[in-house]
């Protein structure tokens, strides 16, 4: 079988992937400010610290359980223990799925 390097594949979608977040955030404010409606509100506001305070507890949770399950792994079962890249990249992608998510969900939501 023809064996395929992971990161010579997900490094340029990483960045094409920042790039492309990038021009759509660049382009959002750029049409909000010509059609004259203000960036940010109070409900906007409130909501992104929600969303952002829940996601950083949410991963600094998940991390701290991560640690444990290092410890335990280690000391008592003699396994192995965990890769920094697949704790670093799990740790990034729960927190930041848990802010779209709740970004997504108080922005529906009547009262914040």
């Amino acid at each position: 079988m023809c064996e395929v390097d992971i990161w010579a594949l997900s490094i340029p979608v990483i960045g094409l992937t920042i790039v492309a977040v990038a021009i759509y955030t660049l382009w959002t404010i750029t049409k909000s400010k010509k059609s004259g409606f203000p960036l940010d509100d109070e409900r906007t506001t409130k909501i992104s610290g929600k969303a952002y305070k829940a996601g950083f507890l949410i991963g600094a949770y998940y991390l701290i359980a991560l640690n444990f399950y290092n410890i335990i792994s280690i000391e008592f079962l003699r396994g192995e223990p965990l890769e920094s890249m697949l704790v670093i990249n799990s740790a990034l992608i729960i927190m930041g799925v848990t802010v779209i998510v709740l970004k997504i969900y108080l922005e529906r939501k009547e009262d914040v």
